[in-house]
C-alpha cells in the first residue's frame, strides 16, 4: 500500500485521483477547498482522508506538510489548478493571468518544497505535476491563451529544474499531459480514461525517467 497526496480534489481530475488509488488500496489523501463536500460525495469509501488545504497559502501548506511529519508520501500530485479560460491579445485580462500564475506555477512548487522530506523517506519517491501540452514552445501554433500557455510552460520549467536538484535522493519529478478530457456533451477522453492512462505512465517511471514531459499515453512532449 503506498500513501498518495493529491492536490486540487474538490472535482474533475484530482477527484478521480484520489478515487482510483483509493481503489487500489492506496492511503488517499486528498486536499480539497471544501473537503466536507467531498466527504458527503464520497462518505462510502475507505482509504481516502480528505483534508482542508488552499495550495495559494503557503502558511496553509506548511502546516499541513507539520501535521504530517513522519509520514512517507510514495507519490505527490501536483494537480490543482486554473484551466482557463483562453482569451486572445486584446482580450487577455491581466488580474486572471496573475491568479493563473500564482495557482498554476507558483503554489506547487511551495507545496513541492513542503513535501520534499516526506517524499524522500517513502519507498517510490515520486513527484507527478499535471501540466499540458499548451505549455509547449514547440507545440504552440495556435497561439492566444497567453495566461495559461505561460502558467503551464513556468510549471514545466519547475519540474525540470526540481528533477535535477532532487535527482541525487532519487525521487523521480515528472510532468504529465492528461490529454483533451471530455466536458459534457463534448468529445475527448473520459476524465477515468486520462487518470487511468496517467497512472500506467507513473507506474511505469522510476529514477531515469525524471525531468520528462509525457502526455497520458506515454509519449515524450517536447519543451
Amino acid at each position: 500500500m503506498a500513501t498518495v497526496l493529491i492536490t486540487g480534489c474538490d472535482r474533475g481530475l484530482g477527484e478521480e485521483f484520489a478515487l482510483q488509488y483509493a481503489a487500489n488500496g492506496d492511503r488517499v489523501i486528498a486536499t480539497c477547498l471544501d473537503p466536507h463536500a467531498f466527504r458527503e460525495r464520497h462518505e462510502h469509501l475507505s482509504g481516502i482522508e480528505a483534508v482542508k488545504l488552499d495550495i495559494t497559502d503557503e502558511a496553509s501548506v506548511l502546516r499541513l506538510a507539520v501535521e504530517l511529519n513522519g509520514v512517507s508520501i510514495d507519490l505527490l500530485v501536483n494537480n490543482a489548478g486554473i484551466p482557463g479560460p483562453h482569451p486572445g491579445l486584446q482580450e487577455t485580462d491581466l488580474t486572471l493571468w496573475r491568479n493563473m500564475l500564482e495557482v498554476n506555477l507558483i503554489a506547487p512548487f511551495v507545496v513541492t518544497r513542503a513535501f520534499t522530506e516526506h517524499v524522500a523517506s517513502s519507498k517510490r519517491k515520486m513527484i507527478a505535476f499535471i501540466t499540458s501540452r499548451m505549455g509547449s514552445i514547440g507545440l504552440n501554433n495556435t497561439a492566444s491563451s497567453y495566461a495559461y500557455r505561460s502558467s503551464k510552460a513556468g510549471l514545466n520549467m519547475v519540474m525540470k529544474s526540481l528533477a535535477i536538484d532532487l535527482g541525487p535522493r532519487q525521487i523521480c519529478v515528472l510532468g504529465l499531459h492528461p490529454g483533451k478530457v471530455a466536458l459534457q456533451g463534448e468529445g475527448g477522453l473520459s476524465i477515468s480514461e486520462s487518470i487511468a492512462r496517467m497512472r500506467k505512465v507513473i507506474d511505469h517511471s522510476g529514477p531515469h525517467q525524471t525531468g520528462s514531459f509525457y502526455d497520458y499515453n506515454g509519449q515524450i512532449l517536447p519543451w
